[in-house]
């Protein structure tokens, strides 16, 4: 692996924890900038190096480094948004999968990789807010918390992530 990619995989790191301090709590689902990052960390950097980023993010996060959206440590194991950054792994596993060649198809891929974030989102609040938190909360509500004021505004960020990445693909400012 060159000095070079494991320069834009940490560059990528220091992004999603930059966009997770952009933040407006929403209730106990905080609106940040991590999922657009996460999904150029798939489209720019391809699956191996998206995965170290993200990896490294979580890792960093979970030592105790506030990069998370206001929290770091452990203890972000039992935040209910935990799982939105669990599902960060596969996500960009799939965001990579859709290329930065064809838009249609990067708009595809990014979708599905948004799609998996919000999965993985759901299913970790829904346990953390029913059998650790101890408040039972229906599908409706959970999607009412953690699906329904995200969705607009992150299939819009997808979007225009695809094409901001195609814009730095055009200009050879890739790596996948």
């Amino acid at each position: 692996m060159k000095t070079k990619h494991l320069v834009f995989a940490a560059l990528f790191t220091a992004l999603i924890a930059v966009g997770a301090q952009i933040r407006i709590p929403l209730g106990p689902i905080p609106f940040t900038l991590q999922v657009p990052m996460v999904l150029l960390a798939g489209m720019l950097l391809g699956k191996k190096l998206g995965l170290i980023s993200i990896t490294a993010y979580i890792f960093i996060g979970l030592i105790g480094i506030p990069v998370f959206a206001g929290s770091g440590g452990l203890g972000s194991l039992v935040s209910p948004s935990f799982g939105f950054v669990l599902g960060f792994i596969p996500g960009v596993v799939i965001t990579a999968v859709g290329g930065n060649e064809h838009t249609g198809r990067m708009i595809t891929f990014t979708l599905l990789g948004m799609v998996t974030i919000f999965i993985c989102g759901v299913l970790y609040f829904a346990f953390i807010m029913n059998t650790v938190i101890g408040t039972p909360m229906s599908l409706t509500e959970i999607l009412m918390a953690a699906v329904v004021p995200f969705l607009i505004k992150d299939v819009i960020l997808a979007v225009l992530t695809v094409m901001f990445a195609k814009t730095l693909t055009q200009r050879g400012l890739m790596l996948a």
